[in-house]
């Protein structure tokens, strides 16, 4: 049991040094403000549905507060854009969500799907794409160059039915 004691306290002296190191932090605030114009870029969808679509993406980014963002998001595949609300952590991380439609071009909205959720078509690729609340994230701000990687995935529907990706966008 001392040895335990003895590895348990070497291992957390060893390891506590690390505690007081300043973080890999970055101003929020300015970099909200460096997202401010148009980005553009690809979607690549991966979950099962969608496996092997691309669509361009074109992010304008149009205000910043604080940490926070907002602009719209737009693809050539599509007449629909939306409204983007996003935020970025002290520590670059970067996420975005289409809040709702700035343009709606009907793809989703005139889906006729009968069924209850599960089993509705409108739930379902291509039609759920095309619905607010999109979720972007996972992707750290990156100056020099402009660049965000990270993933994305749909609201809505079931779990079956849910849209993943990766996206990547350049200023």
């Amino acid at each position: 049991m001392k040895s335990l004691t003895t590895f348990l306290f070497i291992f957390l002296a060893s390891s506590s040094w690390r505690c007081d190191e300043p973080e890999d932090t970055i101003n929020c605030s300015d970099a909200a403000k460096q997202m401010i114009g148009t980005w553009k870029g690809r979607t690549d969808y991966t979950s099962s549905s969608a496996s092997g679509t691309s669509h361009k993406i074109t992010l304008s980014i149009i205000s910043s507060n604080d940490c926070f963002f907002q602009g719209i998001s737009a693809f050539e595949e599509s007449n629909t854009t939306f409204v983007v609300s996003g935020t970025i952590d002290k520590y670059g991380w970067v996420e975005f969500m289409e809040t709702e439609y700035e343009i709606n071009g009907g793809e989703y909205t005139d889906c006729t799907g009968n069924g209850s959720n599960w089993n509705n078509p409108c739930n379902r690729w291509p039609y759920v794409r095309w619905r607010p609340g999109t979720k972007f994230h996972e992707a750290r701000f990156r100056s020099e160059p402009y660049v965000l990687n990270g993933e994305f995935f749909t609201q809505g529907g079931g779990w079956n039915s849910q849209i993943r990706g990766n996206f990547t966008i350049t200023k």
